[in-house]
């Protein structure tokens, strides 16, 4: 494939040494690495590969795309493109024993949440201790430990240097702290191709990303540098990045086709969400985009599961009916997975007397908590999990739970609750249980995403088998949980198509043929009220999710939301 370069693109790629490329979304970065990597591949020696890292497995999968499209067969195997979390696995697997003279093992996501949720102390120092005195390691710790591992044994990291000479880092701007002292051994002996775009920095809200780090490479290893940042081969025929560009620089946005603003009221938000993700659809498919995919994008998870159930739901928009769009949504599987086990355990109520039946239901409340604040360390979540844990311990014990929710689920049980055997009735009319208490509403939000795993009919033929066998659904929770912890695998495994619903900060390093920003009037604001004017973090986060489309764009926000383009503080136009 041929590629017209710019000048700056010509002078990076003819450019020895190590090298900083910084450019917008679309400006050209990872073809140009790509393209860098295939003249350098000549001067490797044999058992030698080009290192590719980024954050994201999705990040990955768009620079794979990308290497089909630059390299051929022979020159691909050559590359290794891969993630930080997952290099250090490796490293960690192979060679650290030498930190702590026994094999590495390591802590995954799931079992280090709940132990996070039961440790009462400092995680993060109890995280140190597993690594420095146990070898055991949480993915967290994977960059901290592997480099301590290559600053200890020079040998090691000589033998990482001699296998990856090269070694090209994407989205320089929010690598971490332990990332950068990584990256600070990996300089010594390899040659750098570094990938950033200053204006896409939206994690620096986490005190391990520092704002100045394209400063401490430069003072590191003095690289040549080359700005891309007036390219943009992502939607080059459109005006989606000058939109985003004056959104970021709170300038007033330029009329194009390609970017629709519009607004709503109160009373015909959802339908205006809904209408808005269908136009999306049926443009990317006038302009030719066979099968399109479309982002919707929202500030909060919170507003996410509210768009989800807008979608979900029949409306009617300026006279037209409008039906359910079928959709996917990037949320938290083991979120999803504990409010699922809250709804299999009211599933499980007519085989229980009222006092097991609501505590074990209780109990199931408390664990999601649980994985919440293992997540999220927050005091409310951790004074959930353990009210919702005493009140069922105080229902066994014969006594009136303090918790309203509580209280509220002891006036709900019924040892008939109306089950009849159909599945999926009878899953809805235990999810209303919680969907009535509105306590809980954040459970029955999850609950919804049940069928992102795309295991919904597998859990209905199993609970439909089990009544069948035992007028009953006996075992719901243990269906439930196997069921979508084999989900979750295929879920991950999933390449992005149709309609998929995250927020903004999940878009970072993906990229759709449409994408429909949806602003909430309550909650899932654009603009953070407690950030000072101009509000720059906001802008740069709404530029990366404006940044996500190859075509389109539609930005819908209440009738009184703050202007895009505010001249001064609290000005409203």
């Amino acid at each position: 494939m041929t590629f017209t370069l710019s000048a700056a693109a010509k002078s990076a790629l003819d450019q020895e040494g190590s090298i900083v490329v910084t450019g917008g979304p679309g400006s050209g970065k990872t073809t140009l690495a790509l393209l860098k990597a295939q003249r350098l591949l000549p001067t490797l020696k044999p058992g030698q590969e080009i290192l590719f890292l980024s954050f994201s497995r999705a990040a990955v999968r768009q620079v794979l795309l990308r290497c089909n499209d630059v390299l051929s067969s022979s020159e691909r195997k050559a590359i290794t493109v891969m993630t930080y979390h997952a290099f250090c696995l490796n490293l960690l697997r192979s060679h650290g024993r030498l930190l702590t003279g026994t094999p590495a093992r390591i802590i995954y996501p799931g079992p280090e949440r709940l132990a996070r949720a039961e440790h009462d102390g400092d995680w993060d120092e109890e995280l140190r201790r597993l690594a420095d005195d146990e070898g055991c390691y949480a993915f967290s710790m994977f960059a901290a430990s592997t480099a301590g591992l290559l600053q200890r044994s020079v040998c090691v990291r000589e033998l990482v240097s001699d296998i990856h000479p090269i070694v090209i880092l994407d989205e320089f701007q929010d690598t971490d702290d332990s990332q950068w002292a990584l990256v600070q051994e990996l300089a010594k002996a390899s040659l750098l191709i570094t990938l950033a775009d200053p204006d896409q920095r939206i994690f620096e809200y986490q005190d391990a990303i520092d704002p100045r780090r394209l400063e401490q490479l430069r003072s590191l290893i003095s690289p040549s540098e080359f700005d891309l940042g007036g390219d943009n081969h992502r939607s080059p025929n459109a005006g989606v990045l000058q939109f985003a560009d004056a959104v970021l620089s709170n300038s007033p946005p330029p009329v194009t086709g390609d970017v629709k603003v519009s607004s709503y009221y109160p009373w015909n938000r959802d339908a205006t969400v809904h209408a808005h993700v269908l136009w999306m659809l049926s443009q990317l498919r006038k302009q030719g985009v066979a099968s399109p995919t479309v982002a919707v994008l929202a500030r909060s998870n919170p507003f996410v599961g509210d768009i989800s159930a807008m979608l979900s739901a029949e409306h009617t928009y300026n006279t037209a009916a409008l039906k359910p769009i079928e959709h996917h949504v990037v949320w938290d599987a083991q979120l999803t997975a504990a409010a699922a086990g809250v709804v299999a355990a009211i599933l499980e109520w007519p085989q229980h007397g009222k006092t097991d039946g609501v505590a074990i239901a209780l109990e199931a409340v408390a664990h999601f908590y649980d994985m919440k604040y293992a997540e999220n360390p927050s005091k409310s979540a951790a004074a959930d999990a353990k009210k919702y844990r005493g009140a069922a311990a105080a229902i066994r014990a014969g006594g009136m739970p303090r918790p309203a929710a509580a209280k509220a689920m002891l006036d709900a049980f019924s040892d008939n609750i109306g089950y009849n055997g159909d599945a999926t009735a009878d899953w809805l009319a235990a999810r209303r249980v919680i969907e009535g208490n509105a306590t809980l509403t954040e459970i029955a939000t999850a609950a919804r995403f049940v069928r992102m795993f795309r295991a919904t009919g597998e859990i209905g033929g199993r609970l439909a088998a089990q009544w069948s066998e035992h007028g009953r659904y006996g075992d719901a929770r243990t269906i439930v949980r196997r069921t979508l912890e084999v989900g979750r695998v295929v879920a991950n495994e999933r390449e992005p198509s149709g309609v998929l619903l995250m927020t903004i900060h999940k878009s970072k390093g993906k990229e759709f043929d449409g994408v429909v920003l949806v602003e909430g009037q309550y909650r899932g604001s654009f603009f953070d009220r407690r950030e000072q004017h101009p509000h720059p973090a906001s802008r740069r986060l709404l530029r990366v999710g404006i940044t996500r489309a190859r075509h389109r764009v539609a930005i819908v926000r209440p009738y009184d939301a703050l202007p895009l383009y505010q001249p001064s503080a609290g000005v409203q136009e």
